[in-house]
């Protein structure tokens, strides 16, 4: 049989499909969309606007026979243009994760359709396989899209030129962001696998995203929640006191959101110099880490999903 027809292939599409049609996502996703827009707008506007006032600036001075300063969109990355996309990845892209895994799961024990993929001549691991392959190909697909639009509008900047090493920088911060909205899909999708009610298997991994957006970074650097959403602000030393010490130390690791900032700002060049992540663990290797044991909680959760109730166990 070839892979195009396994059962595991077939359980990807058909649960791709039924998930781009629940209104919940396609809305979320649509947002996700539309704020990677907005950001890459904002910094096409801002830096054709300093380009444009320079070049009149440039006119005046070189008719006055003055010296003329170089262009001030010269002396910072291009790459940081892409700073907010960063900012509506760890708020809209991760919690539009958590909903995609959760209703990949959700809708075969709402529809009551376990018991009729039981009967199916397949295996739990070709259940589990699919599944995790649909929510890849549908992150994958919000992660191309951001991609996309951070190319084009490097493109069509006239006095942005990126350099290869800049490129690859573009290509790794899309890497990062893949597995930051992949570890919250998996755990979405674990949830929506191992609750016993619809609401518990949406609220558990809503909650464990509160916390590691807002309530971790508060803990391991003082950010309150509005200074958490900000990228530049939200890479603030934090205070040199024991208690701000010991928590980076304990929950350095396991504050994923510090290390998609961390990670985000050295790929796009706007990490402040001498500011490092709270982690001893580096951000990319951390949000590895993260995303292989998400990996096998998704894995170990589906596979021991019972396939002899219809719905939930309430």
């Amino acid at each position: 049989m070839s892979d195009v027809t396994s059962p595991g292939w077939l359980i990807a599409r058909q649960s791709a499909r039924f998930v781009l049609r629940e209104s919940t996502v396609a809305l979320l996703s649509l947002m996700f969309v539309v704020l990677v827009l907005i950001s890459a707008w904002l910094g096409w506007s801002a830096t054709s606007t300093v380009n444009h006032i320079y070049l009149d600036a440039a006119a005046f001075l070189q008719s006055a026979g003055q010296p003329v300063p170089t262009n001030p969109v010269l002396d910072i990355s291009p790459l940081s243009l892409m700073r907010n996309m960063s900012v509506y990845v760890a708020l809209i892209g991760a919690l539009s994760a958590i909903v995609i895994g959760n209703r990949l799961v959700g809708l075969d024990r709402k529809a009551g359709v376990l018991p009729l993929i039981g009967i199916r001549p397949l295996g739990r691991n070709a259940y589990a396989g699919g599944k995790i392959a649909a929510l890849a190909g549908l992150i994958l697909g919000l992660a191309a899209v951001a991609s996309a639009v951070a190319v084009a509008t490097f493109l069509v900047l006239p006095a942005v030129t990126l350099t290869g090493l800049q490129w690859a920088q573009l290509a790794g911060f899309m890497g990062v962001t893949t597995l930051y909205m992949g570890f919250f899909g998996l755990i979405g999708l674990a949830a929506g696998a191992a609750a016993r009610s619809e609401t518990v298997g949406l609220l558990l991994p809503v909650t464990l995203w509160l916390t590691l957006t807002f309530i971790f970074p508060q803990l391991t650097a003082n950010l309150n929640p509005t200074a958490a959403i900000n990228p530049i602000s939200a890479l603030a030393v934090p205070p040199d006191t024991t208690f701000f010490h010991w928590a980076a130390r304990l929950l350095g690791p396991f504050s994923l959101a510090d290390a998609y900032k961390f990670a985000s700002a050295g790929l796009l060049d706007y990490l402040p110099p001498g500011i490092t992540s709270p982690s001893f663990i580096p951000p990319v290797i951390n949000l590895i880490l993260a995303a292989g044991f998400a990996l096998a909680i998704a894995w170990r959760a589906l596979t021991r999903l019972s396939m002899a109730q219809g719905d939930y166990n309430v």
